[in-house]
This record gives C-alpha cells, structure tokens and sequence, in this order.
C-alpha cells in the first residue's frame, strides 16, 4: 500500500538554532551602550539603578560578546535539539492515517473520518456525525504538504470546518449546558495550554456529543448531528 509521509523540513532546527545564536550576538554586540542609556534614564527618577546595569555597563564589548554569544550558542543549540525531538510526523495511506510525535502514536481508519481541515496548527479529523476524532499537532509540517497528501489519498479534506455555522460561544453557567458538560468546558479552557489534558478534555467533550475549540482565549462550542437530533426528539 502507498503511503505518503510528511515530516518537518529539515533546514528549520538549523534555522531556529541560528536565529537565537545571532540574537545572542546582536545583544552582545549593543549590550554595553543600551545598559548605559537605560541607567542613565533610570538615573533621571528617584529609583535607584540596578548593580546588573552597572556591571554590564562596564564590561568591554568582547566579554559582552562571548557571554552573551555564547549563551545564544547554547540557547540555539537547545531549541534545535528541542525542535527536532519534538517535530511531527503524518503518515497518510488510502485507509489510514498515522501520527507520531516523541513517544505518542496515533492511528486513524479512514471509515472513522467525514471530514478533515486544518485548524491553526492542527489537523483535525472528525466523525461522519461531525463529532470529533483526532486533532493532531501539525505545527512545523507545511500545510500545503499535509492538505496534498490528504487529497492525493482520497480523504474528504474542507478548508474549515464544515460545520463552523454551528459553533457558539461558552459561558460558564450558560443555559442550554448540563453541569457535567459545564464541568469538562471549563477544563478544556483552564488547560488548553497541557496538550495531554486537553486531548482528554476533548475525549470527555466528544463523549458528551460536544466538539470544543479555542478562539482569542474562549471557548467555542458546538453539538455533533447526532446530539442535536437526540435534543430535538426530546423538546
């Protein structure tokens, strides 16, 4: 079976990596005059001016340089090693799709998926009933590679979600939610920053037949088709 793998390109640690070394050596470079202007204007009030700007002020460029400079090395030697350890991988055949980022796999059958589109820096596939199944972190992969290999292996893929009229804003104590569903928002949003707790967060929602997401630090929320049609036969 053909399978098509994206991965991350391999120049961006070496980027990254190189951008905080040449921060590190920028800051040595103008460490000396910026600490003397910023005491001098701190000399201006009546605080008193902190011994590190004195003690920075101080120093001749080329201790300012290797400091620093070498903190950016050692910096941009981390986030690169970080960058790689932590890149995705998507893995999309006719049937399946797999992901593995650090030590977590996931496998998704294709009968599983209705719909899939990229939501800021996820992927994100849902259930024919439009609840959903996966949202998988494709931050550092292309979206244009991750949208071809989807498409090239019949997947349905949606530039948004299909059902984005459908979404509302949560409010905590807003009528129209049982307490439990109350509960589970309310962590999703309290920990939308874990992304361990917040993929149970969205395990718990999607039992409860509820579908999150986060828009400028809130909550949005909608109900898949068949939550929606079970609210109706009871009203």
């Amino acid at each position: 079976m053909t399978t098509t793998e994206v991965r991350q390109h391999p120049a961006l640690p070496a980027v990254l990596g190189l951008g905080v070394l040449a921060l590190g050596v920028i800051l040595g470079w103008f460490a000396g005059p910026l600490a003397g202007g910023l005491a001098a204007i701190i000399d201006a009030t009546p605080l008193p001016v902190p011994g590190l700007l004195r003690l920075v002020e101080s120093l001749s460029l080329p201790w300012t340089l290797g400091i620093l400079g070498g903190l950016g090395l050692v910096g941009g030697a981390f986030i690169a090693f970080m960058t790689v350890g932590e890149a995705p991988v998507l893995s999309v055949a006719d049937d399946h799709v797999e992901h593995r980022q650090e030590e977590r796999e996931v496998w998704v059958e294709r009968s599983d998926v209705g719909a899939a589109f990229r939501d800021k820096e996820d992927l994100v596939l849902l259930r024919p009933d439009g609840g959903l199944r996966a949202r998988l972190d494709t931050d550092t992969l292309s979206a244009g590679k991750v949208q071809e290999a989807l498409t090239r292996h019949g997947w349905p893929w949606h530039d948004a979600d299909p059902h984005e009229r459908l979404f509302e804003r949560w409010v905590d104590g807003r009528p129209g939610f049982t307490a439990a569903e109350h509960d589970v928002l309310r962590r999703r949003l309290e920990e939308r920053k874990d992304a361990a707790a917040r993929r149970q967060a969205d395990a718990d929602l999607a039992a409860l037949g509820l579908v999150a997401r986060v828009r400028d630090d809130r909550i949005q929320v909608r109900r898949t088709a068949a939550t929606e049609d079970a609210r109706g036969a009871d009203r």
